[in-house]
């Protein structure tokens, strides 16, 4: 399934959403999150039903700030190793972080996941994994990662703009 159907299933019913971007701008396309949630952030200023916040490698410090959204719905956005073509995006289940090295915070993310839906009763919660085609560090984000992240932003913009956004006007 593309990521543009399964983003759109995931935020039917959505009320309040959160976006979260998470990486280490330090290692090339690890970044991909964070360049995301900079977008979003921007395109989608003012509107009180959406926060997105660039989190960086440390997003186990925001949960405080999280969980007083009250989100009904939160995407966490990150570079994962998913073997797909550097810059392909694809939603990754929770309990996906378990298997393989998938996120460069899949540990931290893992928990991040679970003390979310403890403190926030009925959250739906999904990363959207950005293929990196190179983490190393002290490397720029890689053009094929940039293309992909942009192409992730427009699609997101539209998506939310239709399901969410709307219920403001």
């Amino acid at each position: 399934m593309l990521f543009e159907e399964s983003l759109s299933q995931f935020l039917i019913g959505c009320d309040r959403l959160l976006i979260v971007g998470v990486g280490n701008r330090m290692r090339g396309d690890d970044a991909a999150g964070c360049l995301t949630a900079r977008i979003l952030r921007s395109r989608l200023k003012g509107k009180d039903n959406v926060l997105v916040m660039d989190c960086g490698g440390v997003p186990e410090n925001f949960t405080l700030d999280m969980k007083r959204f009250r989100p009904s719905h939160i995407l966490f956005i990150d570079a994962a190793d998913m073997g797909l073509k550097p810059g392909e995006a694809r939603l990754v289940e929770g309990d996906e972080l378990t298997g393989g090295s998938l996120s460069t915070h899949k540990q931290s993310l893992k928990l991040l996941f679970a003390i979310l839906k403890e403190g926030i009763p009925g959250v739906k919660i999904k990363l959207l994994g950005i293929q990196p085609k190179t983490i190393d560090f002290g490397a720029g984000i890689s053009y094929q990662v940039r293309k992909g992240v942009r192409a992730v932003a427009d699609i997101m913009t539209e998506l939310i703009g239709g399901l969410i956004l709307d219920k403001d006007d």
